[in-house]
């Protein structure tokens, strides 16, 4: 999001933060019984009051302090569901529509930011909005323009969290009479006819979207139009029935697989809400409706009219929204579901439009319930007694929003921003409620691992990042005596993985030994006995005379920096003596003897390294001119870092950007015969990922390449047809041809990659275990779902090369899920 003008952050790129308040203010001096309008009385300037200037500048700073705090005001109204409310309101409303003439874009953009940032409001925004134009119809038609307007870009632009949140504003509209119930059913409308009959991402969003419309406006257009309503929610159920047989059997967005397949069809379970609602008479009592306070006022008012929306047409498909599963991590009343369903909405739409600022997105989250009645829910952090609140026979806030932290952590089939915002959203609230918000997440976490072997395999990873860090900033205090029991399981128990790969990177993150002071002894053995290092081959002790002269030599080379050249000279003048060995295995040995020694010049830091990697790669890449070359030069590379696995993938990162090894190599490498009985092992994926997002990083970059050479080339023969052709940048064949090979190596990197999966899943000797078998389908559906978009893009190849009739039924089964998903 944009983050010019918000109201809880300052534009990034900025500099250093200016000291300002909690709505990103600057602050000022201000005597603590000044009155809201009061304005001060202003001398004449200058020292004692004489000589200055009582021009422009005085009633410039006036009208910004008046500015300031009418922007203060909207904002903070409806922060709690007090009892003035509704003279809050009714002052405010009297005193915007009296400067709204003076102040109006200040007016105006701060009530489209407090729209847009503070969703859980939207009750109090629609009835301010409704009061402004009940007293002029001028002002009330200025403020639901905007909004429009402002619903219109964010469509254009694909931001789909923001139509959901003003979408709900103007249902609420109907209330206060500020619309027409004929003119939301049209807006609705638009996002239904696209949807009706398409069962892909499009058609879910817009559904989506349309439904939470529904959910909030059905009391309203119960009264005004029933048969409309009914026939809406004729047309919701017939795609949600027809969405749930489309995508039956369809496991890929499932992530807990011990509960209903929800990750997929999440409509199912807002439609079994909205039968609730409307079974109540589509009353909505988790927040309050302030409308209902000025319904005599508001009868009064004029309605407006909009333009039709336009849907966008060009968008790729996967930029259209994907709402995330409702975990449910701690026991709720059955009998509040409604209620729960509606809370966390509220709470995942701030989530959402918060992204962009973590604190803030913080402190507002331990807000939304403060709209609340007092029986809705249950709230630790301010209740006297927290510890006698119990989960089971009422809703309790605070677990709220660790299940939908945690399901936007782990939602599928990718997560809407980076895992490191879910991350530090939680470090965040521990730090604003230490005691209560540290049991709560802690609790939440354990309900997980209690269920992780019905887990997804991705979701498993994830939250063993999100956990090691989340512990890492809380001097890596946890309640380690819970997991005593991880280590007497079987090695891939999915328990125990999650718990020895937590460990191990807490150990990247720290040190070893101080690890091990924090874990009870029966732990100890999920992590390494010394700190990770290399494994250097050619030791003294492991080498016959003739190797030793080599090593010691080469050993030499490096040490006294010497070049690649030299290098090269001393492995030629060593091995060609060896008259008993054939040349084909002189130069393996060669190859070895170098990657070794390169590898243990660079052992120290990443720096050293990536210098040792830079001085030595011609001598690399002589030595790694074919495949059968790069692969062992890889497994070299695996080898020596078998024990520091973060030194194994960066260093194969880095001989990908050098082209000593290419992307093939690193696929051919991760699926070699002796990993099978170790695909629970979370760094072979890591490597993975990270190749297979270089290859598409590297499509992505020639195209922008290829567009900016195909622009310049229109602007040379627009502007000059004789003009040199050396001065507009690169031609455009010749970026053509690179983005062609590189989509060459692209389309063999996935079908190759598919190609392994299916055949060890296919195969009686691909797996060790059933338990082995388990963790390699779960990273097989991780790699269609992610990449499901070159999945498509070269699905003719992999209908031919990969999935032929010697495919298992699941890996069949999960291609084709993946064609849905990426429709």
């Amino acid at each position: 999001m944009d983050m010019s003008g918000r109201l809880g952050g300052y534009q990034r790129g900025g500099g250093a933060r200016r000291d300002v308040d909690e709505f990103g203010r600057e602050r000022r001096s201000r005597p603590h019984n000044r009155k809201p309008y009061e304005r001060p009385s202003r001398g004449r300037g200058g020292r004692g009051g004489h000589g200055g200037n009582q021009g422009s500048g005085s009633m410039v700073d006036e009208s910004n302090d008046l500015e300031s705090r009418l922007s203060s005001l909207i904002i903070k109204v409806g922060d709690k569901n007090a009892p003035t409310l509704q003279n809050n309101l009714e002052a405010l409303s009297v005193v915007l529509e009296k400067d709204f003439s003076k102040h109006e874009i200040t007016v105006l953009r701060t009530f489209r930011q407090c729209v847009l940032e503070l969703p859980w409001k939207a009750p109090v925004y629609s009835t301010l909005a409704g009061l402004l134009n009940a007293k002029n119809s001028d002002t009330g038609a200025k403020v639901i323009t905007l909004m429009h307007e402002v619903l219109r870009m964010s469509l254009a632009a694909g931001q789909w969290g923001s139509v959901k949140v003003l979408m709900r504003f103007f249902a609420l509209q109907v209330e206060t009479k500020t619309i027409s119930a004929a003119t939301l059913l049209e807006m609705i409308d638009a996002f239904l006819q696209p949807a009706a009959g398409k069962m892909t991402a499009q058609g879910s969003c817009f559904m989506f979207i349309a439904m939470s419309t529904l959910l909030w406006a059905g009391r309203a257009l119960r009264e005004n139009g029933p048969d409309e309503l009914e026939a809406r929610l004729l047309a919701v159920e017939q795609f949600v029935q027809a969405y749930t047989e489309a995508n039956a059997g369809n496991t890929l967005t499932t992530v807990l697989h011990d509960a209903p397949p929800k990750g997929v069809n999440i409509l199912e379970n807002l439609l079994a809400t909205m039968r609730a609602v409307a079974d109540g008479g589509w009353k909505i009592d988790a927040i309050c409706a302030p409308h209902a306070m000025f319904a005599s006022e508001l009868a009064q008012a004029t309605q407006h009219e909009l333009p039709a929306l336009e849907m966008p047409v060009d968008l790729p498909a996967g930029s259209y929204y994907t709402p995330p599963e409702f975990l449910q991590l701690v026991p709720h009343p059955p009998e509040h579901a409604v209620r729960r369903f509606v809370m966390q909405d509220l709470i995942a739409d701030t989530i959402t439009q918060l992204e962009g600022n973590r604190k803030d997105c913080a402190k507002y989250l331990m807000q939304v319930h403060g709209l609340c009645a007092e029986d809705v829910c249950s709230v630790m952090t301010t209740a006297q007694n927290p510890e006698d609140i119990d989960p089971e026979t009422s809703l309790v806030y605070e677990y709220m929003v660790a299940e939908v932290l945690l399901g936007f952590l782990m939602q599928l089939p990718e997560g809407r921003y980076r895992e490191m915002y879910y991350t530090s959203l939680a470090i965040e609230l521990r730090k604003a409620e230490p005691q209560i918000m540290a049991m709560v997440l802690e609790t939440a976490v354990e309900n997980v691992v209690a269920r992780i072997a019905s887990m997804d395999v991705e979701c498993v990873n994830r939250l063993s990042n999100w956990l090691a860090v989340y512990i890492s900033n809380f001097g890596f205090q946890w309640d380690w005596a819970k997991w005593e029991g991880a280590a007497d399981e079987q090695e891939d128990a999915p328990r125990r993985r999650f718990v020895q790969e937590t460990l191990l990177k807490l150990v990247r993150l720290s040190y070893l030994d101080r690890i091990k002071a924090l874990l009870p002894e029966t732990c100890l053995s999920l992590i390494p006995a010394k700190a990770p290092t290399h494994n250097f081959k050619f030791t003294l002790q492991a080498m016959d005379g003739r190797t030793r002269e080599v090593s010691v030599a080469m050993g030499k080379c490096l040490k006294n920096k010497g070049t690649a050249d030299q290098a090269l000279e001393i492995l030629e003048s060593h091995y060609s003596q060896w008259a008993d060995v054939d040349a084909e295995t002189r130069q393996t040995l060669a190859r070895e003897m170098l990657t070794e020694h390169v590898l243990l010049l660079g052992s120290k830091t990443f720096s050293h390294m990536l210098n040792a990697i830079e001085k030595f790669m011609p001598a690399l890449q002589k030595f790694g001119e074919t495949a059968a070359a790069k692969l062992q030069i890889a497994q070299v590379v695996e080898d020596f870092w078998r024990k520091n696995t973060q030194f194994m993938a960066i260093t194969i990162d880095k001989l990908i950007n050098y082209r000593v090894i290419d992307p093939a190599t690193v696929v051919a490498m991760l699926f070699d015969a002796s990993h099978v009985g170790a695909w629970n092992q979370f760094h072979l994926w890591e490597i993975l990922r990270n190749t297979v997002n270089k290859v598409n990083m590297r499509v992505e970059q020639l195209q922008a390449r290829l567009a900016a050479a195909q622009a310049a080339a229109s602007a040379m023969v627009a502007d000059d047809a004789a003009a040199d052709p050396a001065q507009s940048g690169e031609s455009v064949e010749h970026v053509e041809s690179l983005l062609e090979q590189m989509k060459q190596e692209q389309r063999g990197v996935v079908v190759l990659t598919a190609g392994h999966f299916v055949r060890l899943l296919s195969s009686g000797d691909g797996c060790a275990s059933e338990l082995d078998r388990a963790w390699l389908q779960g990273r097989f559906k991780e790699f269609m779902r992610t990449y499901r978009q070159q999945v498509v893009d070269n699905e003719a190849a992999l209908e031919s090369q990969v999935f032929t009739g010697e495919a298992s039924a699941d890996t069949r089964q999960a291609f084709d899920s993946t064609r849905m998903l990426a429709a």
